[in-house]
């Protein structure tokens, strides 16, 4: 078997959230001197493409996304164990939190699982976070994209705040800014003038390398939308 099947039996395991195929194949790759990077993104990553479609396609579900992060974390460990990780410099970085006053983490985590396994550095802020935290901890990391979660109305409205204190400081046109949560609508997205709305983890992936790829300056056109 060649080289380019084994990699295809790779991503079809990672489809299947198979842990143990994974590790199996994965070592077999190694064995026949397949490159790791090779394995985690022309294997993995072709996968985890694949459960994308999927999810977006109502084929697959939560539980399989899970499953299906699960399984490239155990392929990354093992072929890279210096990183754990696929090299988060080649597509982009990003700070994300949950607005104030807001304390839930659930698609927050999912999405910077997701942007973790597609080659984003992400520096997760965790929950509650204020407006100035979030501009300070993107300056820091040197960051293109800033997301902010919100899963309640009240909350929300901190995300028009951002992007007002983005104004104030001269920095809007430094930073795209994606919303997403469960209160948030594409409409709110063009309302407060973000750069992006995803409902999905899957989505927010989507939008990061969009927005990155387009060379566009952050605030200057309407907010591209992945459902």
């Amino acid at each position: 078997m060649g080289n380019e099947q084994m990699l295809e039996k790779v991503a079809q395991a990672i489809v299947d959230g198979d842990i143990e195929a994974v590790k199996s194949l994965g070592q077999t790759c190694l064995d026949l001197g397949i490159a790791p990077a090779d394995i985690v993104q022309k294997g993995g990553g072709a996968g985890l493409e694949i459960v994308g479609q999927k999810f977006e396609e109502l084929e697959l579900f939560l539980p399989d996304l899970i499953a299906s992060a699960d399984a490239m974390q155990a392929l990354t460990s093992l072929v890279m164990p210096d990183t754990g990780s696929i090299s988060q410099e080649m597509a982009g970085k990003v700070v994300f939190g949950t607005v104030a006053g807001d304390l839930h983490d659930i698609g927050k985590n999912l999405s910077i699982n997701q942007l973790q396994l597609n080659g984003f550095k992400v520096k997760d802020l965790g929950v509650d976070v204020k407006v100035n935290r979030f501009v300070e901890e993107a300056e820091e990391l040197g960051a293109q994209v800033i997301a902010m979660s919100a899963l309640m109305s009240t909350s929300a409205y901190y995300q028009k705040d951002l992007i007002e204190y983005l104004k104030t400081k001269k920095l809007r046109g430094k930073y795209y800014v994606i919303v997403g949560g469960g209160p948030v609508t594409a409409e709110w997205a063009a309302e407060i003038g973000a750069d992006g709305y995803g409902r999905t983890a899957v989505s927010c992936v989507k939008l990061c390398k969009e927005l990155i790829a387009s060379g566009s300056t952050p605030g200057s056109c309407a907010p591209r939308v992945a459902e």
